[in-house]
């Protein structure tokens, strides 16, 4: 028993000393923290006291400047992430680290160790892991398409399947709904029963009371309280580490009931997700929108955002608004902040001022310095902590992000407020700023719509309360009337039977939705084209499909196919690759050297291996010019396009070396009297290439880095290796297509091969290769390779110009830029209403 008791007591992980800093600002300074087994260990602090960059370095995704960490009796100055996981540390990021071009199933499986699927099919056990969660969601769903509530419950799934040791969760119940939370606290309670060690970062005291034993503050980076026992300290307490000050009400005052004429008027309003919904509000009020989650108040916020289209009226200040004009005179602020609340790569002066650039004219340009000043005035007021205004905005911890986002809204002056989980991450002192300028936009005559999941914010902050149930209007609640308690019994027995956002589209979206929106559609589209081109040209020459023509064709094609191959790595990555024609090229010139005529074959051999390493080199600076140098890819790739176009010119600087007859007899070799052998093994090499890209672990990889790169790093994926490997096989599939090229030029010229470059590009990006990265498929680039070939080849038989090449390469691109990009538009917004 008492060795028991020892063990008990010994701490599981321990975080001692740990600092670092982000271009010189201290994040965290000495930091300390224990964690003991089967404990709740609540970490508080205000938005960028340093909890989440804590955890980070904790979960190995950032890399200490200083300190050590423990885990049982091994001691690191750093961890990976792959370490963690295999030390049997999870974490759950406040904004989940999912891939939303992968799959659900393929997120998993790119996430989580092999082990975990280790002895049974992959989506069984995929299957029992989000059942643990219960979340209803198919394998095959893309994961752009779930809510951010299901992301949150995707994340905690594979969190526990790692059956971690440490879990950190960074503020999980904030999307939640009431079920979704329950569900959450009582697996909290079987994991600590197990003996697994929680680490709890939340700004709800609620929360910290029901399920925390032990509590630790940090304020600016530095320990402000450790390793606490919760029963020692009061909430006023707690509240006061946190900010450094007391804190007065969150709440400020309600407005006056008066008999003031409504400025708000909404009839009979229906859109998707939301029926007949009517209120109205009087000059001053703010009205909430309650309910549980998943129940119409995402779709209602907006429709009156102007972004989706409605029946009924909208009436502000006596004017009725249409769909288009409450898209230009509203200011919207989403829930999901990262993917429709702001522009990560902008910067924090650029995301404020975004939305109020009328306000900064002067004359045709802009005023620099009453910009600077507006958005200065303006974040002071919300107290936005950031090294700089030009600072980006991804660089600031989540509550300053919605700050940002605040930030925005006042100073664009818009007609119509609506803020859909304004302080969704944001701590308890930003609480009050934000609540302190909601009231002000609303007593400045500005209607203002609150919608969220946490009934008392409501109850504080509201002079109305509409609750929804399964898209309708259950209850007007005003005055004394706005309870919380009130709120959620409403809402949970409406007879309307609600609906929880976890399973607001139970079993995920059909087959044909999700065929629509996967990588495949542009492949069928491909293929119907490629053969109604062949039947419309037989019909005008039936010479089109003779053995001399079909040979011709597909020749040319497997040299365009290859490289186009080689193009789609940079692609999936969310790069390019410039430097293939000209690598394609240089890669010729360097054979007329090895393979002219009458040359043996060790100089062959020789050759052979020249072109090899020209080719590994080439793909291997272009990766490191781009993640360590820090090159842009086009930057990086075109740099190399004119050092390999100026080397080929030094070699040849006219047309001269003859390749072997021989040789490219071979090389063109035909069977069944018109198919090149090359096509075939071209054929040999999409076919594994796709298979590699959809079913092993290196290919979820790539996309995953093209993806999203910041999260494939959060999950374990090793960015710079998984790059610089793309780049060095885009440059050998190059490689097989120079030596097409070789054999159909016959003579080293260093002026071919450089049209490929984007010709490469069209036909990857013909096959639906996204050029923003994450999917795509070899198949399709192989068929995009096949139609531009057709397409040049059909001019022959149409007796067209030239010139046509060019008008129809960039038709067709045009053409499948609007088809792909509306057929997912539309499917992904039927997605979203169901």
């Amino acid at each position: 028993m008492q060795q028991s008791d020892a063990s008990a007591q010994r701490p599981v992980m321990s975080l001692d000393g740990i600092g670092k800093s982000f271009s010189g600002v201290p994040a965290l300074t000495d930091v300390s923290l224990t964690i003991h087994a089967g404990e709740v260990h609540a970490l508080l602090g205000e938005n960028g006291a340093g909890k989440s960059t804590l955890m980070n370095v904790a979960t190995g995704s950032l890399i200490p400047d200083s300190g050590t960490i423990t885990v049982g009796d091994e001691t690191f100055s750093s961890l990976t992430p792959t370490q963690a996981t295999a030390l049997g540390i999870a974490i759950v990021h406040q904004h989940p680290a999912v891939l939303p071009d992968l799959t659900v199933l393929e997120n998993l499986r790119v996430a989580l160790p092999s082990s975990v699927f280790a002895g049974r099919p992959a989506a069984d056990v995929a299957r029992e892991l989000l059942g643990r969660v219960r979340l209803n969601v198919h394998l095959a769903d893309r994961v752009e398409n779930l809510s951010v509530a299901q992301k949150h419950l995707l994340e905690i799934a594979k969190a526990l399947a790692v059956h971690p040791k440490v879990l950190v969760l960074d503020e999980p119940t904030a999307p939640l709904g009431s079920e979704a939370v329950a569900m959450l606290f009582d697996l909290v309670a079987e994991w600590t029963a197990e003996g697994t060690a929680i680490v709890y970062i939340t700004h709800r005291m609620a929360e910290v009371r029901q399920l925390a034993q032990r509590v630790s503050v940090l304020r600016d980076g530095h320990v402000a309280r450790a390793d606490a026992d919760i029963s020692d300290v009061t909430d006023d307490e707690l509240l006061s580490l946190i900010v450094g000050r007391r804190l007065a009400s969150a709440f400020p005052d309600k407005h006056p009931a008066n008999d003031d004429a409504p400025n708000l008027v909404i009839e009979h309003l229906s859109a998707e997700g939301v029926h007949d919904v009517s209120f109205s509000a009087k000059p001053g009020e703010i009205i909430g929108i309650a309910g549980v989650v998943g129940n119409g108040q995402e779709e209602l916020m907006r429709a009156l955002a102007g972004l989706a289209p409605h029946e009924g009226s909208v009436v502000i200040d006596g004017q009725e608004l249409s769909a288009k004009a409450l898209l230009s005179s509203s200011g919207y602020m989403p829930a999901d902040r990262h993917h429709e609340g702001l522009i990560m790569r902008l910067t924090v002066r650029e995301n404020a001022a975004i939305a109020a650039l009328k306000r900064f004219r002067k004359g045709p340009g802009l005023s620099k310095r009453a910009e600077l000043d507006l958005v200065t005035e303006q974040l002071r007021s919300l107290a936005v902590k950031a090294p700089s205004l030009d600072a980006e905005v991804s660089a600031l911890s989540g509550g300053n992000q919605q700050k940002v986002v605040m930030a925005r809204t006042v100073l664009a002056r818009p007609k119509l407020v609506l803020a859909h989980e304004p302080t969704q991450g944001v701590d308890v002192g930003a609480r009050a700023e934000l609540y302190r300028i909601i009231r002000e936009i609303s007593a400045q005559g500005t209607p203002v719509i609150v919608a969220s999941s946490d009934a008392k914010e409501l109850e504080g902050l509201c002079d109305r309360v509409i609750v929804l149930s399964r898209g309708q209007v259950v209850a007007d609640l005003v005055g004394d009337d706005i309870q919380e308690d009130r709120m959620v019994h409403t809402a949970v027995s409406s007879k309307t039977e609600t609906l929880t956002a976890v399973n607001a589209r139970p079993g995920g979206t059909s087959r044909l939705s999700r065929f629509l929106q996967g990588d495949y559609a542009p492949v069928l589209l491909l293929g119907v084209v490629i053969i109604g081109l062949a039947g419309y040209i037989l019909g005008l020459n039936d010479k089109y499909l003779n053995a001399f023509n079909v040979t011709s064709v597909l020749t040319l094609t497997t040299a365009l196919g290859f490289i186009a191959l080689g193009q789609t790595m940079a692609l999936l990555l969310g790069g390019i690759d410039m430097s293939v024609g000209p690598l394609a090229g240089m890669l010729v010139v360097i054979a007329s050297f090895y393979f002219s005529g009458g040359a043996q074959v060790a100089s062959m051999l020789l050759g052979l291996a020249a072109m090899i390493l020209v080719s590994i080199a080439t793909g291997l600076v272009n990766g490191l010019l781009i993640r360590y140098l820090k090159f842009t890819a086009i930057a990086a790739t075109l740099a190399v396009y004119f050092a390999l176009q100026g080397f080929s010119f030094i070699l040849r600087p006219t047309p001269g070396g003859n390749i072997d007859t021989a040789v490219s007899d071979v090389i063109q070799f035909k069977v069944f009297g018109m198919i090149p052998v090359a096509f075939l093994l071209l054929l040999v090499c999409t076919a594994g290439l796709e298979f590699a890209l959809k079913k092993s672990i290196w290919g979820w990889k790539l996309r995953a880095t093209g993806s999203d790169e910041a999260n494939a790093r959060r999950v374990g994926v090793k960015i710079n290796r998984t790059v610089i490997s793309a780049y060095i096989f885009a440059s050998l599939l190059t490689f097989l297509g120079a030596l097409m090229l070789m054999a159909q030029l016959g003579v080293g010229d260093a002026s071919q091969g450089v049209n490929y470059t984007l010709t490469s590009v069209t036909a990857v990006v013909l096959g639906g290769t996204s050029l923003f990265g994450g999917r795509g498929t070899f198949v399709g680039s192989l068929l995009g390779a096949l139609l531009l070939t057709q397409v040049l080849n059909a001019m022959f038989f149409l007796k067209l110009d030239q010139s046509w090449q060019y008008y129809l390469q960039g038709l067709m691109i045009l053409v499948a830029a609007v088809v792909y990009s509306v057929v997912r538009a539309r499917v992904k917004n039927r997605v979203a209403a169901s």
